[in-house]
């Protein structure tokens, strides 16, 4: 085998890892857990509506681009809650979408409840090679149609959460089968492409606390691995309600970005947010990242509620 093949092969194998191990980020994740938690299904007391639209890394050809829509409450016996979320994610040559049906069981422990939640589904995963440019493309040892083949396969996360009405605490893993995406054996069998998508773990903590009749502060910290020092993320996030209806706030991420976000809510069951990340690595300097959040909140009902859970 020429030593252009060998390059090639490690090409291959280097651009899935750098681009599919990861879960979507998200800077407003504290308003709508459920994209990160099955167990976080119902937790609002009310059936809510929520979507998302990240663009990060604006100007930077091939930067990731997600989409996110979710739909969770409570049923009637209160114990259950189900939702469904659907995720699209785009970034450079590789797109992937997922939809999961979202279950959770709760059990009153102290003040709060403790929930119990999984969730099944499907993610459908392309990465396209043709968009790669190679210095001599007859040199990769893998067959192109079969690299380039849209492949599904079922997916399954796991979470566990406590909530109060005033704090909040969860660990979710996604990817529990950890699914297989490439097997692929060359034709002379001396290389072999083989990729699964990586567990990923969520850890979640806040609190809210009342500074007056119309400040709410509520810091909260995001965990976030996907099996490497290389791959983990930490968030400290300090946010104030102000007056029942606008949230103002800031991220602090271990990746080098600042975080500033708001959020407004209309008559108690329409919201809209939007985020801005700011990175000061070399890399992210000067290339800004814009989320923007809207929900709606069904038939809810009307609670004094200090933690944004309930939002």
């Amino acid at each position: 085998m020429s030593k252009r093949s060998i390059i090639g092969g490690l090409f291959i194998c280097c651009a899935l890892l750098s681009h599919a191990q990861q879960d979507p980020q998200y800077s407003q994740y504290m308003f709508n857990h459920v994209v990160i938690n099955p167990a976080y299904a119902g937790s609002k007391q009310a059936f809510s509506a929520t979507a998302v639209v990240r663009k990060q890394w604006a100007g930077v050809e091939g930067s990731p681009q997600t989409n996110s829509l979710s739909l969770h409450g409570p049923l009637k016996a209160k114990r259950i809650g189900v939702g469904i979320h659907i995720t699209e994610e785009q970034i450079g040559p590789k797109r992937w979408m997922g939809a999961y049906s979202d279950f959770a069981y709760n059990i009153r422990l102290g003040a709060g409840k403790l929930a119990f939640g999984l969730a099944a589904g499907a993610i459908s995963y392309k990465y396209d090679f043709g968009r790669i440019n190679y210095s001599d493309p007859s040199e990769i040892p893998f067959d192109a149609a079969e690299l380039n083949k849209n492949r599904v396969r079922f997916d399954a996360s796991f979470g566990v959460y406590y909530h109060t009405k005033a704090m909040f605490i969860g660990y979710s893993m996604t990817h529990l089968n950890e699914p297989n995406l490439y097997n692929i054996v060359s034709s002379d069998t001396s290389n072999a492409l083989v990729f699964n998508i990586n567990r990923h773990h969520f850890f979640t903590i806040g609190r809210g606390f009342k500074l007056g009749d119309n400040l709410v502060f509520s810091p909260s910290i995001l965990l976030k691995s996907a099996g490497s020092k290389d791959e983990s993320n930490a968030d400290l996030n300090l946010n104030f309600l102000i007056h029942q209806k606008l949230w103002l706030g800031t991220s602090l991420r271990s990746s080098k970005t600042v975080v500033f976000l708001a959020q407004y809510t209309i008559k108690d069951i329409f919201k809209i947010g939007y985020a801005y990340d700011m990175g000061f690595s070399k890399f992210t300097r000067n290339k800004g990242s814009h989320e923007i959040m809207l929900g709606y909140i069904f038939n809810k009902k009307q609670s004094a509620v200090i933690s944004p859970r309930y939002l």
